[in-house]
């Protein structure tokens, strides 16, 4: 075969491919004898229509399927020769296809982006300090009265009760911020346990003291986050958190319309044997590990957040523009799946498209760049994925969705861009676990400031 490779911008290439005359000839030849078995023409027997009257009823430029092939293995074979290691489907110039002839070469090119050549510099032996995990009595007993709280009974309570620590509200309640609605920060005959610490920070708390049918207002200050919608569905590297900016602080008008009171029952081996243990003492050893566990993961991922922001500050070459418009793609279709499981339509959701395709681009340029660097680590380290690994992420995923597994393989594997995101992941993190693995820590207990900062 003839073939060969224009540099263009950055990191586009264009593969100039010439297909011999003697195989367009032979492919177009048996293209037409499976045809002829296949077609009815008046006054020929199936198999027995002369090839020129074949082409003149079907012209060669219908044969797409078959050029489309021929062309594919082409295109990898001038990929295999040249080592370029393409992201993504590659965009193929079909001009040649116009005036293709049995007895002539046919000409295409194909303009792809190809994966930089990345080193990653020391990712081996990082140094990193590490929050010992310890888990406290109170964190237990906590963790109890949240198994007792099942089995418990609930009273409704008078209009004049105040509300304490532990009561169940139901609240109406109204965000705003700088005088403007507060997106999903309205709700009514909403449900929450004070104490239970699931709204914002200082929402619970400044609910106490009050009773039933008044209306007041509250302020809390907004997490420096609030207001990035994106949140990634399954990919288990984040980015680093933005930078913290100046407060922002909103007011909640709230009306409490019912109060009742959780009245807990003795902890007993028969309760600790519903939660699958036999003894209290069983159930709170379980406990422990349980938050242990929860514990270890939380600094595991925080570490692995620092390690993802080293490997992008140190890459020196920015990602193609293929890999960051499939990242934005993957990011948007995220955000309309979360919409759509909160039962919300998107027209509803305020959640524009177009406008999150501009702001969210530097943070894919940021994701993609460290994706990058993730491979250029497992490329190094011989990290592939197996048969195995895809089978368990098909698990999970099914899991997620509440979907067949069968259903989440054929999707995944019949769209090229979701195959590739999905090993692109699964490669990510298998290389960061083989990061963290090599980190080198040092210990400090919680409470106690640590070391200055180990250099990595």
């Amino acid at each position: 075969m003839e073939f060969d490779v224009e540099e263009l911008e950055g990191l586009k290439r264009k593969i100039n491919i010439t297909i011999p005359e003697e195989v367009v000839s032979k492919r177009v030849d048996a293209a037409y004898k499976v045809l002829n078995r296949q077609a009815k023409i008046p006054g020929f027997r199936p198999g027995k229509i002369p090839q020129k009257v074949l082409e003149k009823q079907v012209p060669m430029q219908s044969l797409g399927d078959m050029f489309q092939e021929l062309m594919q293995e082409y295109y990898e074979e001038a990929l295999h020769k040249s080592g370029l290691r393409p992201t993504g489907q590659p965009e193929i110039d079909h001009a040649g296809m116009q005036n293709v002839k049995k007895d002539e070469p046919l000409k295409f090119a194909v303009i792809l982006d190809i994966k930089p050549e990345l080193k990653v510099k020391d990712y081996r032996g990082l140094k990193f300090n590490k929050k010992e995990a310890v888990v406290k009595d109170e964190d237990i007993e906590e963790t109890l009265v949240k198994v007792l709280s099942h089995q418990g009974s609930v009273e409704e309570m008078p209009a004049d009760h105040a509300v304490e620590d532990g009561d169940i509200l139901t609240v109406d309640f109204d965000g705003t911020m700088g005088g403007e609605e507060l997106e999903n920060g309205s709700a009514k005959d909403f449900e929450l346990r004070v104490g239970e610490k699931k709204m914002l920070p200082g929402f619970e708390d400044q609910l106490i003291g009050h009773t039933q049918d008044e209306d007041f207002e509250i302020k809390v200050v907004l997490p420096a986050d609030w207001n990035q919608k994106l949140r990634r569905v399954s990919f288990p590297i984040p980015g680093a958190p933005e930078e913290k900016q100046e407060d922002d602080r909103a007011t909640f008008k709230i009306k409490i319309k019912k109060i009742r009171k959780l009245y807990l029952p003795e902890l007993t081996d028969e309760i600790a044997q519903r939660e699958g243990c036999d003894t209290v003492e069983e159930l709170r050893r379980a406990i422990k590990i349980d938050l242990q566990n929860h514990k270890d993961q939380e600094e595991e991922l925080k570490i692995k957040e620092d390690i993802f922001n080293i490997l992008v500050k140190d890459a020196e070459t920015p990602p193609p523009d293929s890999l960051i418009e499939r990242e934005l793609k993957f990011m948007i279709e995220g955000m309309k799946y979360q919409i759509a499981q909160s039962g919300m339509k998107l027209e509803d959701s305020g959640f524009e498209p177009e406008k999150a395709t501009k702001e969210w681009r530097e943070k894919a340029i940021f994701n993609t760049t460290g994706y990058m660097m993730l491979e250029a680590v497992a490329a190094a380290e011989n990290i592939h994925v197996t048969q195995q690994d895809m089978e368990g992420e098909y698990e999970l995923l099914a899991k997620q969705t509440k979907q067949k597994v069968e259903d989440i393989q054929k999707r995944i594997m019949s769209n090229p861009d979701s195959l590739s995101q999905t090993t692109t992941k699964i490669v990510g993190q298998k290389a960061m676990n083989f990061i963290y693995s090599n980190c080198e820590f040092k210990f400090y207990k919680e409470g106690e400031a640590p070391e200055k900062e180990a250099e990595s």
